[in-house]
């Protein structure tokens, strides 16, 4: 009544010696897609499912049960973003701030820079000058025509410290301007520059209380 494969799975697997869950874990998938598998073979009556007792268990053992380790909360402060094409950039920038306690976002596509920042609304914005299909300077022009991003810091990042650059990037309405190559003491200085701090009553424990950033 069935193909050969077929046959041969139910051989070597319908032997009467399996549960449902014990067939789940040789197969490696769940007991839900075996059980929807079978419901067609049993129906013809092919296959008969049985029910087994519990296994017992013995007054005095204690189960097996692992120990969850607490979950570390994960950090309250300030959302920094960074848009910037290069894995380098945005990996440094992340070994700076997260242990400041600072969430971190980075966004290497320019493309969908816009969208994830619009979902996200970071704190500040590091922003790459130079990116392909979308510079630094028409991102930072278009957030500033979100009124969600009006007084929002934008840090224009780059590898040049010409005079031109700077008075475009003023232009289109960044906030600041740092040079490459990423240096943490000027990172931690633009934090604390352009992120204000909250009253201690309203951020307990928020690094946007303390903003007191340590040089390490």
């Amino acid at each position: 009544m069935v193909s050969p494969a077929v046959y041969k799975n139910f051989v070597n697997l319908m032997n009467g010696k399996y549960t449902l869950r014990d067939l789940a874990v040789k197969m490696k998938q769940s007991p839900l897609p075996i059980a929807r598998s079978l419901l067609p073979y049993v129906l013809k009556g092919i296959v008969e499912l049985i029910k087994v007792p519990d296994l017992p268990f013995k007054i005095g053992e204690s189960p097996n049960i692992p120990t969850v380790e607490p979950e570390a909360e994960p950090p309250n402060g300030p959302l920094i973003a960074c848009v910037d094409d290069s894995p380098q950039v945005c990996q440094m920038l992340e070994q700076i701030l997260v242990p400041q306690g600072l969430r971190f976002i980075k966004i290497q596509d320019p493309v969908q820079a816009l969208p994830v920042l619009i979902e996200n609304k970071p704190d500040l914005i590091f922003l790459d000058l130079v990116m392909p299909v979308a510079s630094g300077y028409e991102i930072c022009a278009q957030l500033r025509r979100i009124s969600v991003f009006t007084n929002t810091p934008v840090i224009i990042l780059t590898g040049s410290d010409g005079l031109f650059d700077r008075v475009r990037a003023k232009v289109v309405g960044s906030t600041d301007f740092i040079t490459k190559p990423i240096v943490a003491d000027k990172v931690l200085g633009v934090i604390r520059k352009y992120i204000q701090p909250q009253s201690p009553t309203s951020a307990k424990g928020n690094v946007n209380a303390q903003m007191s950033f340590g040089h390490s």
